[in-house]
């Protein structure tokens, strides 16, 4: 089986024979693949990379012949140019992503480079490694932004992406805000609040902040982050803006009178992928608080309105078969009584 984007809001399931193994690629059998709003985007809108018909997804984990689970960075680069030798391989001009420009996770099989798979830990379960995509652009954000043990970052969004900012934060030894307008939202993140302590509310008179990171197109958010940051602040641009939006001239000025430095973030490195599994093995029983639902496969048709408008959090399609009958929601019970990690064990402080 294979769900295939054949035209704007046109997903149709098909089968599909098994792929044939080719030079430098390994056939894997789907585990599981998660929605990211980028899909239901592609859906809804489109994307410049996006060549249809396509099978969508680039969160995913599967495994070989011989059983062994690998996550896969969705990206094939060059190799040789400027960016791929310097360690900024997502930034590579000749780069093709799985799901965009190459058929990607939302199939039972799936042919992937040999040098994109990430083994996953014995100790990972399967369909958490699917948030090693989603986590490694995390990585790849805050990693420009140099943060330091003691400092305060505030996040525009409290939707899946703004909560991993937070925790990824918190096990640096820095102080996340988020900032999230939708009381929905703030609902529905309730687990991972409660577990982590981490604040979230819809608004703050405070500012000074160290560091600011946008985790939603809105262009508001984007303004706020500016003028809550202190001299020689950074601000991280994860998510892009809905398109013709416009800036204000004063916000431009208030970056140069603040020096305000700001970082462009795009996707993730391979290297990315690798350390958002270890954060993973760290901090799994906190991020399954995230995981809204896992579904069956063919649900994805009535999923994609519902990832687009970005309220629940992180649904993960199931293509082994091993969690059915029924539908599993991620947000169990026992997960209140989960202690967080001391701060400061995150293992990749050091590196950001």
């Amino acid at each position: 089986m294979k769900i295939v984007l054949t035209g704007l809001k046109r997903l149709e399931i098909k089968e599909s024979a098994k792929p044939q193994p080719a030079v430098g690629f390994r056939l894997l059998k789907v585990d599981y693949c998660a929605v990211c709003r980028t899909d239901a985007k592609m859906w809804n809108q489109g994307h410049r990379d996006l060549v249809l018909p396509r099978v969508l997804g680039h969160e995913m984990v599967g495994r070989d012949a011989s059983g062994k689970r690998f996550a896969v960075w969705p990206g094939t680069t060059c190799g040789v140019c400027r960016y791929c030798t310097s360690g900024r391989e997502n930034l590579c001009e000749e780069m093709k992503i799985m799901g965009f420009n190459n058929d990607g996770g939302f199939a039972d099989y799936l042919l992937a480079p040999e040098k994109s798979l990430v083994p996953v830990p014995d100790d990972i379960p399967s369909h958490m490694a699917c948030f090693a995509e989603p986590v490694g652009c995390v990585l790849n954000a805050l990693e420009k932004l140099h943060l330091k043990s003691g400092e305060r970052i505030i996040i525009y969004g409290g939707g899946t992406m703004g909560l991993i900012i937070a925790l990824v934060c918190r096990q640096m030894d820095v102080a996340p805000l988020i900032i999230e307008k939708n009381g929905e939202k703030i609902a529905r993140a309730d687990n991972f609040l409660s577990v982590t302590g981490i604040r979230c509310v819809r608004d703050t008179a405070d500012s000074g902040f160290d560091a600011a990171i946008n985790a939603c197109p809105d262009r508001t958010a984007f303004r706020l982050g500016m003028v809550k940051l202190g001299r020689a602040g950074r601000f991280s641009f994860f998510s892009g803006l809905a398109g013709n939006e416009h800036i204000e001239t004063e916000l431009i000025n208030l970056m140069h009178y603040k020096e305000t430095a700001l970082y462009g973030s795009y996707g993730l490195t391979r290297k990315n992928m690798i350390d958002a599994l270890a954060v993973i093995q760290d901090q799994v029983a906190v991020l399954e608080t995230l995981v809204e639902k896992i579904v069956a496969p063919q649900n994805v048709l009535m999923l994609m309105s519902e990832v687009l408008s970005g309220k629940g959090l992180k649904y993960i399609l199931d293509f082994g078969g091993s969690r059915f009958p029924g539908e599993i929601s991620g947000r169990a019970p026992q997960l209140r009584d989960l202690k967080v990690p001391a701060e400061g064990k995150f293992p990749l402080s050091q590196g950001l």
